[in-house]
């Protein structure tokens, strides 16, 4: 009975260190500030609560070390797939910091050095979370639809670095990154050889629902004051050509309309604003 107790409250500790993640998926993993806590939070509980649990000896620390994790290793395998497995890291790191508060025992100094060290690896978490790469594809001819009636080809484009994004109005990621590419777009929108295009995607994750259309696209962005170019991807062909992966995915174009990189997903820790800037400014000068 004492066993399954102990038990139990292994399990609640890792209902917690679990809340703490989600927390820090909506609210710390969104600040470029605040991302730098995320994992200073969780191994603190986490030593403490190995530190606590040890005096238990109810079971092998190894065996208290996976019952507290266990709640943010089942929700790792349920819900973090696609390009959220790198959360698949964090019930990792809870199972070593039970470990080394229950077994090591460490003074005050060197656990607050530890927790100190893990800040840093926030932004390097952001970084296996949204993935962006350099490319080199081939150009392919491409018509552009904007919502206000006009059409833009490819070749009126030629001799531009083209920002392609594709989003919706559903996406939550979308929703937190068109901030940022606005900021990109009033410090570029008086040059002659950058354009940006936010793209609408019709298509819809959830079957039977209608998806977007371009009345709702155009009222989203009154409601919220973009001004960058809006078009709304009719049919699905811009998709179906650039084969975005998932949503929101961002495409940059060189002058001679090769795309030169890929970014998909969306943190608000991330810079995406000032690394878009940098990438322009490079292929503008190539």
């Amino acid at each position: 009975m004492r066993k399954a107790g102990a038990a139990l409250i292994d399990l609640v500790c890792g209902v917690v260190l679990l809340a703490v993640a989600l927390f820090g998926g909506r609210m710390l993993l969104q600040s470029r500030q605040l991302v730098y806590l995320l994992f200073p939070i969780l191994s603190t509980l986490a030593l403490a609560f190995g530190r606590w649990r040890a005096t238990a000896r109810r079971f092998p620390l190894i065996m208290h070390a996976l019952l507290v994790a266990t709640p943010l290793t089942v929700a790792a395998i349920e819900f973090f797939s696609g390009r959220n497995k790198p959360f698949a890291i964090l019930p990792v790191v809870v199972f070593v910091c039970v470990v080394i508060g229950g077994a090591l025992k460490l003074r005050s100094a060197v656990m607050v050095g530890i927790i100190a060290a893990s800040a840093f690896a926030g932004p390097q978490f952001v970084k296996l979370i949204v993935q962006a790469h350099d490319v080199s594809e081939p150009a392919i001819p491409f018509t552009i639809h904007l919502v206000d009636g006009r059409t833009i080809t490819s070749a009126q484009l030629r001799g531009k670095v083209v920002v392609l994004d594709f989003w919706a109005t559903w996406c939550m990621p979308c929703q937190r990154e068109l901030p940022q590419l606005q900021r990109a777009y009033d410090a570029t929108k008086s040059r002659t050889d950058a354009a940006f295009f936010a793209v609408d995607s019709v298509v819809t994750d959830n079957p039977g629902d209608a998806g977007d259309t371009p009345e709702r696209a155009s009222a989203y962005f009154r409601r919220y004051g973009y001004t960058m170019p809006l078009a709304c991807d009719t049919g699905s062909v811009l998709q179906q050509a650039f084969k975005p992966h998932g949503l929101p995915t961002l495409l940059v174009l060189d002058r001679e309309g090769r795309v030169r990189m890929r970014h998909v997903g969306f943190v608000g820790a991330e810079s995406l604003d000032r690394d878009l800037l940098h990438k322009i400014d490079e292929l503008s000068t190539q």
